[in-house]
């Protein structure tokens, strides 16, 4: 029966052009996913992963894996990123192919400040089987009743500003960004349910502002991240990050929806990282609304390797 809740809440919301996408992951340094124009803000390349699972209260909850890259070809004051998602609410899978593309242009009396301006390609591959659902009335004739295989291209776009340009620890300075995802209206038909179901694609955007106050080699990060999709569907998150450079991070968010998290992490910079360093992070969520015991805890684990060309 939950599985059957579950489905039904993410074809319904998809029916009424909701949130179709991962929510976007509290750790900062992925977020060129959402954003292209955050693709290798900064002067190093990143290889990293992250693993999130979602209201451990309930069988089939929202899992979401990703494996992204992304590097800065300095000479060439631009950057590309692509990653790997794979976004599950059984018995529904999403598998997500983003590819990424940021030029960056620096202007200022010094040329300290810098917008990027970002493209993305991707390809989505939804997968059903509505075989899997649990439901008490086996003859209806709205239920599905077989596999379906979706293979469905989008594109998005974003703008990213920072008042530097080079290293994030050199000074403090602002940030902001926008981007729009999912900007290609695509359909996708659902042929093997019962009633044919039209899960048409809808345009997501975010926002994004903070900054980033720096003593030393430590550094405070006050931001807000702000989602979009069509049907009025808005989320935003604040968050604060404290970063020692080279040592370790911890940082906690509370979204719209009520949902706290808080998260930690070390950083490994010693012989076996070589010339890079190794990042390594936890995050808990939970909701603390009315149906907060009921979702259970959340949680993501984040890994990445950073290296500087």
């Amino acid at each position: 029966m939950r599985k059957f809740i579950l489905a039904f809440s993410l074809f319904f919301s998809w029916q009424l052009q909701a949130q179709q996408l991962a929510d976007h992951s509290p750790f900062f340094d992925v977020g060129f996913i959402w954003n292209p124009a955050m693709t290798a803000a900064w002067d190093y390349w990143e290889l990293g992963v992250n693993y999130r699972q979602q209201w451990t209260g309930f069988e089939g909850a929202p899992r979401t894996a990703s494996i992204s890259v992304q590097y800065p070809f300095l000479d060439n004051n631009m950057s590309m990123g692509g990653y790997f998602m794979n976004d599950e609410v059984s018995p529904i899978t999403m598998n997500n192919i983003g590819l990424s593309y940021a030029y960056k242009m620096a202007f200022g009396a010094r040329g300290t400040h810098q917008l990027s301006i970002g493209l993305q390609a991707t390809l989505s591959q939804l997968y059903a089987d509505g075989l899997e659902l649990v439901i008490n009335d086996e003859g209806d004739p709205l239920l599905p009743d077989g596999e379906n295989n979706k293979i469905s291209p989008n594109a998005g776009l974003g703008v990213f500003y920072t008042s530097i340009s080079k290293d994030e620890f050199e000074e403090s300075f602002v940030f902001a960004g926008l981007a729009a995802t999912q900007v290609l209206p695509n359909n996708l038909l659902l042929d093997q349910f019962g009633s044919e179901a039209n899960l048409k694609r809808a345009m997501h955007g975010n926002a994004t502002f903070g900054a980033r106050i720096v003593e030393g080699d430590l550094f405070v990060q006050p931001s807000i991240w702000v989602n979009y999709s069509s049907g009025n569907v808005l989320n935003g998150t604040f968050a604060v990050l404290v970063e020692q450079r080279d040592a370790f991070w911890g940082g906690v968010n509370l979204s719209t929806n009520k949902t706290v998290g808080v998260q930690a992490g070390m950083i490994v910079n010693d012989e076996f990282t070589k010339d890079g360093n190794l990042r390594i992070g936890m995050l808990g969520t939970f909701n603390i609304g009315n149906f907060g015991k009921f979702r259970g805890l959340g949680y993501e684990a984040y890994i990445a390797y950073r290296f500087e060309p």
